[in-house]
């Protein structure tokens, strides 16, 4: 199994990024990943596993770009 784990600051939108990806994590279409999120003070905590690089690669993708995007949607507005 192979992991990655990101720490993201960010700052007072923290709560509302973490809180509207937390459904995402309900529906995980694969069984051959997972991952999980947490939320300390202005830091949500990314935990990524997979069975193998290709799994992992394409997890990454796709939750570093769900936080960038409700990063936008928040920030920008």
């Amino acid at each position: 199994m192979m992991h990655s784990e990101f720490e993201i600051e960010l700052r007072e939108h923290a709560d509302i990024i973490y809180n509207s990806l937390l459904p995402e994590i309900r529906n995980m279409p694969s069984q051959r990943s997972n991952i999980s999120l947490a939320l300390e003070g202005d830091t949500i905590k990314l935990r990524a596993e997979a069975e193998d690089i290709v799994s992992l690669r394409a997890l990454l993708n796709t939750w570093l770009r769900f936080i960038k995007v409700a990063y936008d949607m928040v920030v920008i507005k």
